[in-house]
């Protein structure tokens, strides 16, 4: 047997019901994220609200953010187990708002509820991680993490449409509400009630005004289709408020993040920002199913199947890379960067130029090229979340999780924010063939192509680090045992 597949074995033999627990809680965030998206034409037809459509991802971002605050700043009288119990009810409560949602107003304040759940929910995860596992197997409880979502992005669509044909919308949200229940009892079985956590002499006021000044202004430039230069100006706010961040965390006395985080010439700094970058440079890939419709004559749920080879490629790179350590590491982290370039340009090269006939043969390139984008950031993203619960000691276990979590939806926010400025200032509203829409097309991938070429600088500064991470470290079998 390899010592890949040993490794899997010792996951779910050594910590069978956390992985349940854990795989659990990412799964119904996943879900419903898909599961949502589906249903929503159904659900303004229903209960009316167009002109709030975008909002219900919005709110979800903005309130997923501010629960990642919390979850960095909780009193140290919540512990992890107070947490995840929050978290989960919190997700089942505005999933029940959202069921009985008469109109949108009350939908999208359960989506801000269910959002804050969903935020706490993954920040709590990532503490999870190093509470319940072994050390050397983190990287593949981050892999599992990726395999979750990627059969998520398979399945959730199908399950929307499903759901959305049958009339029953509201059972996909009511249905999540004992699930959330069951995830939160087995939290309670497995979490311990207090956890190792950083002392503090109050809150850091000033870094969550930032945070959510920061937040705010991409969520608004991501809602802005018509004015470009406003959502640009919006967009130069949120990096001078992130900028103001680092500078006020590197000399504040009480931090929201861990020391360095926002520091690129830091060793945490770097992962941080290889993350970061990386994760905005793969968001190009949410534009692909309306370029796939537009230009090649795809179905929309054909059209959503061919851009899940993203997530096909992400889940698959997971699975083959969760066991490496010391020089595969370095050289995955590398090499990331460059395949996320060459990705996009495929992209450009295969998926931009208009295919009016549909042929399925044209179409091969382009899936592979989208199928390169998810092995680009699947091959290094446990790795770098991995290297980042490693470089910060125990105690800024609490502050560690929630950033990651942060930083993973920052770069959501920031990458659909850029292409949506991208598109808008190519002219995008205002193209009415294929030929506008393929130049659209061509200018968006040209500029995350870039976007993914900064990355390569970044990514050499990680794997040049010493070894203080666990790209070098040999297997460790002391963890905590989980609470029976």
């Amino acid at each position: 047997m390899s010592q890949s597949d040993t490794g899997w074995r010792e996951l779910f033999e050594r910590s069978g019901f956390a992985v349940t627990i854990f795989a659990g809680g990412i799964a119904l965030q996943a879900l419903e994220v898909f599961i949502g998206g589906a249903m929503l034409p159904t659900v303004v037809r229903d209960i009316s609200g167009l002109e709030l459509f975008a909002w219900n991802t919005t709110l979800f971002i903005v309130a997923s953010i501010i629960a990642s605050i919390f979850a960095a700043v909780r009193p140290a009288s919540i512990g992890p187990r107070g947490a995840y119990l929050i978290a989960a009810g919190a997700f089942g409560l505005g999933s029940l708002i959202c069921g009985v949602a008469p109109s949108m107003p009350v939908l999208l304040a359960g989506r801000f509820v269910q959002g804050f759940g969903a935020g706490l929910l993954s920040a709590t995860t990532y503490a999870m991680i190093r509470i319940v596992f072994p050390q050397h197997l983190w990287a593949r409880a981050m892999a599992l993490n990726s395999v979750v979502w990627g059969i998520s992005t398979l399945l959730g669509p199908a399950a929307g449409g499903i759901f959305a044909e049958l009339d029953l919308w509201r059972w996909a949200f009511l249905g999540i509400v004992p699930l959330a229940i069951l995830l939160a009892l087995g939290a309670y079985r497995i979490l311990p009630a207090s956890g190792h956590t950083e002392s503090s002499s109050g809150a850091p006021v000033l870094q969550i005004g930032l945070v959510i000044g920061a937040i705010l202004a991409i969520s608004t430039a991501s809602l802005l289709t018509s004015d470009t230069l406003i959502a640009a100006a919006l967009l130069l706010v949120a990096v001078a408020a992130i900028v103001a961040l680092a500078a006020v965390e590197g000399r504040a006395k009480v931090r929201l993040m861990p020391a360095g985080s926002l520091n690129p010439t830091t060793p945490l700094g770097a992962l941080f920002a290889t993350m970061l970058l990386l994760g905005i440079a793969v968001t190009s890939d949410i534009f692909a199913p309306f370029f796939l419709q537009k230009l090649h004559r795809l179905q929309p749920l054909w059209a959503g199947y061919v851009a899940a080879f993203v997530a096909a490629g992400w889940t698959i790179s997971a699975l083959v890379t969760a066991g490496w350590t010391g020089q595969k590491v370095r050289v995955a982290i590398v090499t990331a960067p460059v395949i996320l370039t060459a990705a996009t340009l495929g992209m450009l090269v295969f998926l931009a130029p208009a295919n009016l006939d549909g042929g399925w043969p044209d179409l091969i390139p382009a899936a592979l090229s989208l199928l390169a984008l998810g092995v680009g950031i699947g091959s290094v993203f446990q790795h770098l979340s991995t290297g980042i619960l490693s470089t910060t000691p125990e105690a800024d276990n609490q502050s560690v999780s929630a950033a990651l979590s942060m930083a993973q939806l920052f770069a959501s926010g920031f990458g659909a924010a850029i292409g949506g400025v991208v598109v808008n200032a190519a002219g995008l509203p205002e193209a009415t063939d294929a030929a506008g829409i393929e130049t659209v097309a061509r200018r968006l991938f040209g500029v995350f192509a870039v976007i993914a070429a900064l990355g390569l600088p970044l990514a050499l500064r990680v794997a040049r680090r010493p070894a203080q991470t666990v790209f070098s470290q040999p297997p460790s079998t002391k963890y905590v045992e989980p609470v029976e």
